[in-house]
């Protein structure tokens, strides 16, 4: 019960820092993390941080999308590499599908523990197969992604608990286009937009000012769009395919 409680903390504060500041710890280690009364967990040690810009969001909330919904499709293998490579990554010449291999590099750092690489690719760090092999540049922020990725995956492996990273960071990552895309960026963390809305219990000194309740209020009726924004990743892809 602790362990799933610490997991679920781990992934949400991270989750939180990715899609609201765009701010990256990039040193998970254990000894940078403390485990506090109830389960919550405390990250120190910034010596090693990333910042996203905006697009940069943007592009990590498409794929984590993409990522929670993939069914094999070509279509949503287009989709997952067309991200990876906006961000910035390149792969050494001569591959037969370059699409599948950057599709297989978004569903290494964010897919389910199950998926099929497409491509053939396979999940093994080392084997002959695996889509790092074909990297040729890697920006550092995806670097420090992928350690968070792989921390939350890792300590879900040990506990044998069936966790998706994916699945988990959805939400925040529909809430920051939601927030990101807005014509008035929303001043509140994209992840705090519901709870704050509905505080009853704060004090004076702590309730929302009316324009930011306001930004808020706006933002959440923007949201019925977003939410529908996962099916239509696949929907629309599906659609120009049968059209071919």
């Amino acid at each position: 019960m602790l362990g799933r409680q610490i997991l679920e903390a781990l992934t949400t504060a991270y989750g939180r820092m990715i899609f609201s500041s765009g701010f990256i710890h990039g040193d998970p280690h254990p000894g940078n993390i403390f485990i506090l009364e109830g389960g919550k967990v405390a990250l120190i040690d910034c010596g090693q941080v990333a910042q996203l810009f905006r697009e940069q969001r943007l592009l990590v909330a498409e794929a984590i999308l993409a990522a929670s919904i993939y069914d094999g499709s070509r279509g949503m293998v287009e989709l997952l590499a067309n991200c990876v490579r906006k961000f910035g990554v390149t792969f050494f010449d001569g591959q037969e599908d370059e699409d599948a291999c950057a599709a297989s590099v978004a569903l290494y750092l964010f897919g389910e523990k199950d998926v099929i690489f497409p491509g053939g690719y396979s999940k093994e760090e080392f084997s002959s197969k695996s889509p790092l092999r074909q990297l040729k540049s890697f920006p550092m922020e995806l670097v420090l992604l992928g350690r968070a990725s792989v921390l939350v995956k890792g300590v879900a492996a040990r506990l044998g608990v069936d966790w998706s990273v994916a699945k988990k960071w959805a939400p925040l990552a529909k809430d920051a286009i939601t927030a990101l895309c807005s014509e008035d960026e929303c001043r509140l963390p994209a992840w705090a937009l519901q709870s704050a809305m509905h505080r009853d219990d704060a004090g004076a000194s702590e309730r929302l000012r009316f324009r930011d309740a306001a930004r808020g209020c706006a933002s959440l009726v923007r949201r019925w769009g977003i939410e529908k924004a996962a099916s239509m990743l696949a929907s629309q892809k599906k659609e120009e395919m049968s059209k071919e």
